[in-house]
C-alpha cells in the first residue's frame, strides 16, 4: 500500500513538534476572506467541529485543499475570474485535465501466485518506451503518451477483484470465482496523459448545493478523440507483454469512439487544472511561485496549478512546487510583501 508515504504517518508527526503550529480537525473552510477591494485576503471563514462558524485572521493564506477543493475555494471566494467555455475567457475552472487510464488484468492458474494482499506502491516494474516524447507519435495519430507498470500495491474490495468471463456480477458464483482468483491475478496499467481542452471545465453548479448551503463544484467533461487513440494505442502495446506471461485468461478493452467519461467505476483520483501556473494572468491564475495574480497574500498549491495532465502521477511534481513556492514565501515574500512576478 502506499500508506507509509502519507502525510498522517510522515508529515504531520513532524509538525506536531513545531510549538508555532496548531492542528484544528473536523474543520470545514467555507472561503477565503478579502478586502472591500478584493486585492488582498485578511483570513478565512470554516465551520468547526461543533457547526459554529469561525472567523480566522490571516496575514497569509496557503490553499492546498486537494485540487479540486483548490478551485472550490477560489470560486466561491471570488479570487480571479470564473472561467467562461463559451468565450474562453476568465482562468479560474480553465484547463481541467484528467488521467487516461489504460488496464489490463490478468488471471493466471493456481500454480502461479502473485499475492496481490502485499507489497508496496513504489514496488514494481515499468515500461517509459510510449511515455512523452520517447517514441515517434507521427503514426499514432496523437499527442502525449504514458508509462505502464506493475505493481501489487493492495487489491480494493469488489471492484479490484478480476472473474473469468461468464462469471455473475454477484451471489455465490462470483465469491467461489474471487476466491479463485484473487491470488493468481495482476494488472497492468497505462497511466496516461491527458490534455486540457476548451469544453472540459470546472464551475460552481448552478442547481445543487453542500450542507453550508454553498454551490457544489461541478466538472464537465468527457473524453477526446486523442484521448481515445492514446488509450487504444498503449493496449495494443501492452497485451502482448500481458500474453507473453501465459495467462489463463486477459481481460480488458480500451476506449472507443463511443467511449464516455464514467462516474461509475473508480479509475483515477489524479486531477490536474483548474488554477494553472503560467506567466500570463489571463490564462493563468498563479504565478510560477504559485501566487495568485489578483490577491498577493494568497497562495494555491496542489495539482491544480498544472495545466495539461501528465504521464506521470502528480504527486511528486506536487511536492517539488510546493517547496520550491514555500521558498519563495521565505526568502521573499514576507520580507516584502506583495507580488513577486509583475504582469
Amino acid at each position: 500500500m502506499y500508506s507509509k508515504a502519507s502525510p498522517n504517518v510522515n508529515i504531520l508527526p513532524a509538525l506536531r513538534q513545531e510549538k508555532r503550529f496548531e492542528l484544528r480537525t473536523n474543520a470545514n473552510v467555507l472561503k477565503v476572506n478579502l478586502t472591500d477591494d478584493k486585492s488582498r485576503a485578511t483570513g478565512v471563514t470554516y465551520v468547526d467541529g461543533q457547526g459554529r462558524e469561525m472567523e480566522q485572521p490571516a496575514d497569509l493564506v496557503i490553499i492546498g485543499a486537494f485540487q479540486f477543493h483548490n478551485v472550490h475555494l477560489m470560486l466561491l471566494s471570488g479570487i480571479g475570474k470564473p472561467y467562461n467555455p463559451e468565450t474562453g475567457e476568465g482562468v479560474v475552472g480553465r484547463n481541467f485535465a484528467y488521467q487516461n487510464m489504460t488496464t489490463i488484468k490478468a488471471i493466471f492458474d493456481k500454480d502461479t501466485y502473485t499475492n496481490p494482499f502485499i507489497g508496496a506502491g513504489g514496488n514494481g516494474v515499468g515500461v517509459d518506451d510510449f511515455n512523452a516524447d520517447n517514441f515517434d507519435h507521427g503514426a499514432a495519430g496523437f499527442v502525449g503518451g504514458s508509462p505502464f507498470w506493475v505493481n501489487q500495491a493492495g487489491t480494493k474490495p469488489i471492484s479490484g477483484f478480476p472473474v473469468p468471463p461468464g462469471t455473475p456480477a454477484w451471489g455465490s458464483k462470483w465469491k467461489a470465482a474471487v476466491a479463485d482468483t484473487y491470488t493468481h491475478h495482476l494488472s497492468m496499467d497505462a497511466h496516461g496523459a491527458h490534455q486540457s481542452y476548451r469544453q472540459n471545465y470546472l464551475d460552481l453548479d448552478p442547481n445543487y448545493k453542500n450542507v453550508f448551503g454553498q454551490p457544489l463544484l461541478r466538472m464537465t467533461f468527457d473524453w477526446q478523440e486523442n484521448d481515445i487513440k492514446m488509450a487504444q494505442f498503449m493496449f495494443d502495446k501492452m497485451a502482448p507483454i500481458a500474453k507473453a506471461m501465459k495467462p489463463k485468461y486477459i481481460l480488458g478493452s480500451p476506449k472507443n469512439a463511443n467511449s464516455h467519461f464514467d462516474t461509475t467505476t473508480y479509475q483515477t483520483t489524479h486531477m490536474n487544472g483548474g488554477a494553472v501556473m503560467g506567466e500570463d494572468p489571463k490564462t493563468s491564475a498563479v504565478n510560477r511561485y504559485l501566487q495568485s495574480w489578483d490577491v498577493h497574500n494568497v497562495f494555491v498549491i496542489g495539482a491544480s496549478a498544472f495545466p495539461q495532465g501528465l504521464g506521470y502521477n502528480p504527486t511528486g511534481t506536487v511536492a517539488a512546487l510546493a517547496y520550491w513556492s514555500a521558498k519563495a514565501i521565505r526568502e521573499q515574500y514576507l520580507k516584502n510583501p506583495g507580488p513577486l512576478v509583475q504582469a
